[in-house]
């Protein structure tokens, strides 16, 4: 459908085709259920630190893909964002770019473990299973100067007591291991945690796709093979809803805050920053 079409602020009664579908003049249907995990997403928003505020842009593609598995019909819930970027101006300015960052998770429809003993025993496991991955996370400072941090692989090992039998819930914790390299003036360093942090993974989004509530967490020891052992901690809390639609295309609006402890920039500083803005959400799945 051509031309701008605003959405209720209420939400959809549901997601099946009939509820996610409305009528213009002319009787031709138009979508107002979507999915705010699958995409391409371009957005510029304001980027508020203690440092004043900029100006960024942000773009990335998103995948959300479900399947179920063929031996035992438990179904997967996978998140993949590819190729995510942001580049901001001010008297701070810096760019970020995340080559891959994902889960992977496995609902168990039957909270149990099967251990194949010559008497088979059921061992009560009331989780989902999740696999976090994040790989060749950059950030470049311009104002620190030469130099650059790179996560090159982080993996958490999560379970979900929520157990949710649809993509739109979920709730992982669980251990994460991950090496990070910063590179200065003064030459590389590099800190690894083996296994000795927390990772918290966490999304809510409604029914008909138009909100969604995200929040990720980390903390914990990590070592550096320069400066010995330190404590690090990192929270991140987004909100998207969905205020009207381009050509069937959502345009979402987009609040988020982070608060990072020794563990920004070169310096491994403690900050924090929040941002509010639009993003389009381009060639994505429906509900």
């Amino acid at each position: 459908m051509l031309g701008l079409v605003m959405l209720l602020a209420t939400a959809a009664p549901g997601a099946d085709d009939d509820a996610c579908q409305a009528l213009d003049a002319r009787g031709e249907p138009y979508p107002i259920c979507f999915d705010l995990g699958d995409g391409l997403v371009l957005g510029t928003r304001a980027r508020i630190s203690g440092a004043g505020m900029a100006r960024a842009v942000r773009t990335g593609v998103h995948i959300r893909m479900g399947r179920s598995s063929r031996s035992k019909g438990s179904p997967w819930f996978n998140n993949h964002r590819l190729l995510t970027a942001e580049v901001w101006d001010g008297e701070q300015r810096g760019f970020t770019f995340t080559a891959y960052d994902g889960t992977l998770r496995r609902h168990l429809e039957e909270g149990f473990i099967l251990v194949p003993t010559a008497r088979p025993l059921r061992i009560p496991f009331p989780f989902d299973v999740t696999v976090a991955a994040r790989l060749g996370h950059l950030e470049r400072r311009f104002w620190e100067g030469p130099g650059w941090t790179l996560e090159t692989g982080r993996v958490g090992l999560l379970l979900d007591p929520v157990r949710s039998e649809t993509e739109r819930m979920w709730l992982g914790v669980g251990p994460s291991a991950a090496h990070v390299v910063r590179r200065g003036r003064d030459g590389a360093q590099h800190t690894v945690a083996p296994f000795t942090e927390l990772l918290l993974d966490a999304g809510l989004e409604s029914a008909d796709g138009l909100s969604a509530l995200r929040a990720s967490a980390l903390a914990g020891w990590s070592l550096g093979i320069e400066r010995g052992v330190y404590f690090r901690a990192r929270a991140d809390l987004g909100l998207e809803r969905v205020v009207m639609a381009v050509a069937d295309q959502p345009v979402v609006l987009q609040v988020a805050g982070t608060y990072a402890h020794r563990d920004a920039g070169l310096a491994r500083r403690s900050e924090w920053t929040a941002s509010v803005g639009l993003a389009l959400r381009a060639l994505g799945a429906r509900r």
